[in-house]
């Protein structure tokens, strides 16, 4: 039997959280907000698969009110900072447009659903985190937390997206012919998702000069670019750990290295950190490469990773690494450094060049055989 209680638990904490934050009681409705991720976290951990087979619609309605009454939240929470503040709540409105949408959204798609006979099932990790996380930022935008309420809620932006390209997926796919992506090719995924979050914190200030980006961002940014670093390894890992290595992984592991990279590269190039012939050669050289890799597909080779790709991945992600580290607040502070910064950050992007170039020239040596099919 579904567990009507925690599910009209989160309503009303919702609702009084509503009541406090329009008699302009913070920390009341910060309490509601805590109470609720508390049940939030415990309805996530109990929830069971046959309350979804025996009362579907009941759990169709729960979701839709709990969407609407969240979306009065973050409305609330919106319209207030219109108000008081100058700059435009960009990250809080976006949330507030895609809470709107799913309220829309999710009970069309849920009972089409329901009458096709397509199991939906419980909701996906992606769902649960994005609850979580919403009611985290939730909670910090009533205190009026600066930098960190948008750093969270921009986290459960990624977990909303993810969480409605779960559901449709899921919708949409022909379980005859399809399986469920699995936890690395899942991996794949996120750091595709999570390069337009490395734009957004690379660009917060607005303008093109990254050095007086804020602290909090910077420092974002360089935690989004050590999970793309750990995703990248971690996808791998548990791939042919758990023999889960698909076709389709094989062509968005790749294809995710070059979509994170290149980006970081080309906001390097905004912000002054690196030439255009620099940037040019390196997407020369990965475009050329699975080029490479096209052609002997086609005549049913395989071009394996050869340790130069290796190393240059490796150079890659240490010189990105490195001219973050060395663009943070606290290490533009020591003696010395602001002087050698005028040309530290175009050295190290000429050494990933090189090294990029020069993993090229070798997949090209290395694949003459497939060269002389074609020419």
């Amino acid at each position: 039997m579904i567990e009507f209680v925690p599910r009209a638990l989160r309503i009303v904490l919702l609702v009084l959280t509503l009541v406090f934050m329009g008699m302009g009681f913070r920390l009341p409705a910060f309490g509601s907000l805590s109470c609720l991720l508390l049940v939030n976290f415990w309805h996530s951990n109990r929830v069971r698969n046959n309350d979804e087979e025996q009362w579907p619609r009941a759990l169709i309605w729960s979701r839709t009110v709990y969407t609407a009454l969240l979306a009065g939240v973050f409305g609330v929470l919106l319209f207030q900072d219109l108000a008081t503040e100058v700059e435009f709540p960009r990250t809080l409105a976006f949330c507030w447009v895609l809470l709107l949408v799913q309220l829309f959204a999710y009970p069309c798609y849920a009972f089409a659903a329901l009458h096709a006979g397509v199991d939906l099932g419980r909701p996906s990790v992606w769902g649960r985190l994005a609850r979580l996380v919403t009611t985290v930022a939730a909670m910090l935008f009533v205190l009026e937390i600066d930098h960190f309420q948008e750093i969270v809620l921009g986290a459960g932006l990624f977990f909303m997206l993810a969480a409605g390209v779960v559901f449709l997926y899921r919708y949409y796919r022909n379980p005859e012919n399809r399986k469920p992506p699995t936890v690395a090719t899942q991996l794949t995924i996120s750091r595709i998702a999570l390069t337009p979050v490395f734009i957004i914190s690379f660009f917060y200030d607005n303008n093109l000069d990254y050095s007086d980006n804020s602290i909090v961002f910077k420092g974002l940014s360089l935690l989004l670019v050590v999970l793309f670093m750990v995703t990248d390894w971690l996808d791998g890992h548990l791939a042919r750990k758990y023999d889960q290595v698909s076709t389709l992984g094989k062509f968005l592991d790749p294809f995710s290295d070059k979509i994170s990279n290149m980006t970081v590269f080309l906001c390097f190039l905004a912000s002054g950190y690196a030439n255009i012939w620099m940037v040019a050669l390196i997407y020369f050289r990965e475009a050329s490469v699975e080029t490479l890799r096209t052609l002997a597909a086609s005549q049913g080779m395989t071009i394996a990773a050869r340790r130069s790709g290796k190393w240059k991945t490796g150079i890659q992600m240490s010189g990105i690494l490195v001219i973050l580290i060395g663009a943070l607040d606290p290490i533009q502070s020591l003696p010395y450094v602001p002087e050698i910064w005028r040309t530290f950050p175009m050295s190290i992007m000429g050494i990933v060049t090189a090294v990029t170039l020069l993993s090229g020239v070798d997949y090209f040596v290395a694949s003459k055989d497939v060269l002389k099919r074609y020419l």
